[in-house]
């Protein structure tokens, strides 16, 4: 697994008021990685081809959703909508990140992409329907990477979401594909963006190929690492060819934006889940305000080199919430296992 970091991250797309989506976001990243002896390569947006990135852009979203983006961005600094800025360079910024992911997974590479601004957020049209704000997001990263994958020829795409809040724009653009969405995100009654409900099960061709894991407010390393064990037994099943992972840390405990109570043990799960299907992955940053960004990132990545460390678990989520999230997971994991059967 390579790492990737995107340089500019670093001081382009600055907020000009005080915002948790900032640059110190990924600094805190790669100190952190760098820190653990782990290798971290810069990338930077002068390689990208803004023209081929508008033309992939608009392949993901709606042409009027990128025209606003571009229009607005002559008028910055400004707010897109109650949650998120844009700078003057925030378009140059977003199109690199976008387009990296799209040319990695187009590659057949493994790699972690450590840049920003977020994108699991972003709908076709931005802001999905029902949902007030893009959180921060500007363009989907993970979608697009799903579209690299597809470019190379590639059938059976997995996308795992763990990011603390619900990635509905990326449902939202496959939600009538059969790509595999596993989201684990906290309960939508608590916490942006209200969705990603148990019964959100995908429509047509997508038809239970949607995995919505609701997770209690104050969930734990017990509970989690139960649900990563089921999920573990679609992914056999599934057994994809190449996966997409948004990466968000704010699930971690103490991190600022959630309400959840992981620790290192849930994250280094999170990694070997991922490295043990060992196929081209491309992993984009999503989330991870504060904590988060140092330990879950850490752990999460050391899970691709070091196979045998362990974690103790930490942390156990209140009884009264443990027992009925099992068992609609299951009910959920049941229907889509049936699915992908199948549908072969």
């Amino acid at each position: 697994m390579r790492i990737i970091f995107l340089k500019e991250s670093t001081f382009m797309h600055k907020p000009f008021y005080h915002h948790p989506e900032n640059p110190r976001r990924v600094l805190e990243v790669k100190s952190s990685l760098v820190s653990e002896g782990i290798a971290v390569e810069e990338e930077s947006i002068q390689r990208v081809d803004k023209r081929e990135a508008l033309k992939l852009a608009r392949r993901i979203h709606s042409p009027e959703y990128i025209d606003y983006l571009l229009n607005l961005s002559h008028r910055a600094p400004i707010d897109i909508d109650e949650d998120t800025y844009m700078s003057r360079d925030t378009m140059d910024l977003a199109l690199s990140f976008f387009y990296l992911a799209y040319k990695y997974a187009l590659e057949s590479r493994r790699v972690f992409l450590i840049g920003r601004p977020p994108g699991h957020h972003a709908g076709i049209a931005g802001a999905t329907p029902g949902v007030s704000s893009t959180g921060f997001c500007i363009l989907n990263n993970a979608a697009v990477a799903v579209y690299g994958f597809r470019d190379a020829g590639y059938k059976k795409i997995m996308v795992l979401d763990f990011d603390a809040h619900h990635g509905n724009g990326t449902m939202e653009i496959f939600y009538r594909d059969k790509i595999l969405q596993v989201d684990f995100h906290q309960d939508p009654d608590t916490l942006y963006p209200h969705t990603g409900y148990p019964d959100e099960l995908g429509e047509g061709d997508g038809y239970g190929y949607k995995v919505n894991i609701v997770l209690p407010r104050y969930t734990g390393d017990d509970l989690f690492a139960e649900l990563v064990d089921m999920v573990e037994n679609l992914v056999v099943k599934y057994s994809p060819e190449a996966i997409v992972v948004s990466a968000g840390f704010d699930a971690f405990e103490n991190d600022g934006l959630a309400d959840l109570s992981l620790t290192e043990f849930s994250y280094y799960k999170l990694g070997l889940l991922v490295e043990k299907v060992n196929v081209p992955t491309v992993i984009v940053l999503e989330g991870g305000y504060g904590i988060g960004l140092k330990r879950g990132s850490i752990a999460f990545t050391k899970a691709f080199y070091t196979h045998q460390l362990e974690y103790p678990p930490l942390t156990q989520t209140p009884r009264s919430a443990y027992r009925n999230t099992v068992e609609t997971v299951k009910r959920v994991l049941e229907k889509a296992s049936r699915r992908v059967l199948e549908s072969g």
